[in-house]
């Protein structure tokens, strides 16, 4: 998979030293980034996400799963970012948003954790296209092909299976998405208090 798909402006993870650091120009990079992200919302809006607090995107799909895409600053000032998927069960009872099925993007394309670079604005061109190929090659198709309850209850298991070989155990989130997955129940009084948790924009409700 991983040599069908070039990396490209990505830092490998590692934090830059105090003198990388003290070279960027926090304010230029942070202007890249949300000029950047312009493009990556339009993106994603035609892909039927809508944009959802600061820098996350959600879609909700026919099973009533919340398809979710979060970008996260290194906290640090390296002015790198990665990028967090999930699928979020709106017919679970939550208390916060919690990521219940998902990963970074990184995992998805190559296995590894990876951090894309926006420390200038060349460079945060070329991180984001990279971004908004990836997510189109890997991670929407990943959303698509979970998007039964068979794929879902599929995926569960072999959560379960992957946690049990090394003492874990699933979530209670994520147990009990699994024991209602087949139900024919009304959630609808669990998804609009999911609604009112989440604080998700109207389009998703």
């Amino acid at each position: 998979m991983f040599n069908k798909f070039i990396l490209r402006g990505n830092v490998s993870g590692a934090i830059r030293s105090d003198d990388e650091m003290a070279s960027v120009d926090k304010e230029a990079a942070d202007e890249s980034f949300k000029n950047q992200k312009k493009k990556l919302d339009l993106f994603l809006q035609q892909k039927g996400f809508v944009k959802y607090k600061t820098n996350s995107y959600a879609r909700r799909n026919n099973l009533n799963v919340l398809e979710y895409i979060n970008l996260q600053k290194e906290q640090y000032g390296s002015k790198i970012f990665t990028v967090n998927y999930a699928l979020i069960p709106l017919y679970v009872t939550h208390s916060y948003l919690s990521y219940d099925l998902g990963d970074r993007l990184g995992k998805l394309i190559c296995n590894r954790d990876v951090w894309w670079d926006y420390s200038t604005a060349e460079m945060a061109e070329v991180s984001f296209q990279n971004v908004m190929d990836a997510i189109d090659k890997f991670l929407l198709p990943w959303f698509d092909e979970r998007n039964s309850k068979e794929s879902l209850k599929k995926e569960l298991i072999k959560e379960e299976q992957k946690r049990k070989k090394y003492g874990g155990r699933l979530s209670d989130i994520q147990q009990t998405w699994l024991d209602v997955i087949d139900s024919e129940d009304d959630y609808s009084d669990i998804i609009s208090s999911n609604n009112v948790t989440f604080k998700l924009p109207k389009k998703l409700h």
